[in-house]
Protein backbone atom coordinates (compact mmCIF):
# COMPACT_ATOMS: atom_id res chain seq x y z
CA UNK A 1 0.00 0.00 0.00
CA UNK A 2 1.20 3.46 -0.86
CA UNK A 3 0.96 6.14 1.55
CA UNK A 4 0.36 9.59 -0.47
CA UNK A 5 1.27 12.99 1.41
CA UNK A 6 0.29 16.09 0.64
CA UNK A 7 4.05 16.88 -1.30
CA UNK A 8 2.36 13.93 -3.93
CA UNK A 9 -0.60 15.92 -4.82
CA UNK A 10 -1.18 16.47 -8.80
CA UNK A 11 -3.58 17.86 -11.03
CA UNK A 12 -5.57 15.47 -13.13
CA UNK A 13 -7.54 16.67 -16.02
CA UNK A 14 -11.05 15.02 -17.23
CA UNK A 15 -10.04 12.02 -19.20
CA UNK A 16 -8.29 11.24 -16.20
CA UNK A 17 -10.54 12.18 -13.77
CA UNK A 18 -13.04 9.82 -15.44
CA UNK A 19 -11.04 6.61 -15.89
CA UNK A 20 -10.14 7.39 -11.43
CA UNK A 21 -13.93 7.56 -10.57
CA UNK A 22 -15.00 5.34 -13.09
CA UNK A 23 -17.66 7.38 -14.62
CA UNK A 24 -18.20 9.46 -17.74
CA UNK A 25 -18.00 13.36 -17.73
CA UNK A 26 -21.37 14.20 -17.80
CA UNK A 27 -21.70 11.94 -15.16
CA UNK A 28 -19.06 14.07 -13.35
CA UNK A 29 -20.71 17.49 -14.70
CA UNK A 30 -23.78 16.61 -13.30
CA UNK A 31 -22.29 15.75 -9.76
CA UNK A 32 -21.01 18.85 -9.85
CA UNK A 33 -23.65 21.07 -10.49
CA UNK A 34 -25.08 19.09 -7.38
CA UNK A 35 -22.71 19.70 -5.25
CA UNK A 36 -21.46 16.20 -5.01
CA UNK A 37 -18.39 16.25 -6.45
CA UNK A 38 -14.95 17.73 -5.49
CA UNK A 39 -14.84 21.06 -7.52
CA UNK A 40 -12.75 21.45 -10.33
CA UNK A 41 -9.62 24.29 -9.78
CA UNK A 42 -9.27 26.88 -13.02
CA UNK A 43 -5.82 27.10 -14.32
CA UNK A 44 -6.81 28.96 -17.47
CA UNK A 45 -9.10 30.41 -19.38
CA UNK A 46 -10.42 27.15 -21.05
CA UNK A 47 -8.35 24.42 -18.56
CA UNK A 48 -9.38 23.18 -15.46
CA UNK A 49 -8.22 20.43 -13.16
CA UNK A 50 -8.68 18.46 -10.23
CA UNK A 51 -6.92 17.77 -6.93
CA UNK A 52 -5.89 14.08 -7.35
CA UNK A 53 -5.96 14.06 -3.28
CA UNK A 54 -9.60 15.62 -3.03
CA UNK A 55 -10.82 13.09 -5.96
CA UNK A 56 -9.80 10.32 -3.93
CA UNK A 57 -10.94 11.43 -0.70
CA UNK A 58 -14.36 12.02 -2.35
CA UNK A 59 -13.96 8.07 -3.62
CA UNK A 60 -13.01 7.27 -0.14
CA UNK A 61 -15.86 8.98 1.61
CA UNK A 62 -18.37 6.98 -1.13
CA UNK A 63 -16.97 3.18 -0.34
CA UNK A 64 -17.07 4.05 3.61
CA UNK A 65 -21.27 4.45 2.74
CA UNK A 66 -21.77 1.38 1.22
CA UNK A 67 -23.41 -1.65 3.33
CA UNK A 68 -21.11 -4.10 4.51
CA UNK A 69 -20.78 -7.37 2.73
CA UNK A 70 -22.78 -10.58 3.97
Amino acid sequence: MTIRTEGDDRFLRIGEVCRLVGCGRSWIYARLREGAFPQPVRLGHRTVVWREAEVRAWMNARAATRAPAR
